[in-house]
């Protein structure tokens, strides 16, 4: 199964019934970024997530571009927090650990 590296501007926009003119506003905007294919403007898939969730927070809840930007921008420093709390939490039971068995050792 091939993974889909891109998808050109018009054909993203079709799918989710928006305008090219939209995603070309999320580009300048800096929401996501439009790179040339054989010479015509895609949205590369590391961006496809982002650009739909935009075109969400756009239609669904009328937030202009700035508000999204700050969505998205919280989302981001919000999951890199979970994945650090999480690494904290394993350094954490490796110490319990370590010190559970220098006690047990003692006793």
């Amino acid at each position: 199964m091939a993974t889909i590296k891109y998808i050109t501007i018009e054909e993203f926009a079709d799918f989710h019934k928006v305008t090219t003119k939209l995603v070309y506003e999320f580009a300048d905007f800096g929401l996501i970024e439009i790179s040339e294919v054989e010479k015509r403007p895609c949205i590369v898939s590391e961006y496809f997530d982002k650009c739909e969730r935009a075109i969400r927070l756009h239609r669904e809840l009328g937030v202009n571009k700035e508000g999204i930007e700050i969505i998205l921008d919280m989302r981001q420093k919000q999951a890199e927090l979970q994945n650090e709390l999480l690494r904290l939490r394993h350094q954490i039971r490796k110490h319990e650990d370590r010190v559970s068995k220098m006690f047990s050792e003692d006793f």
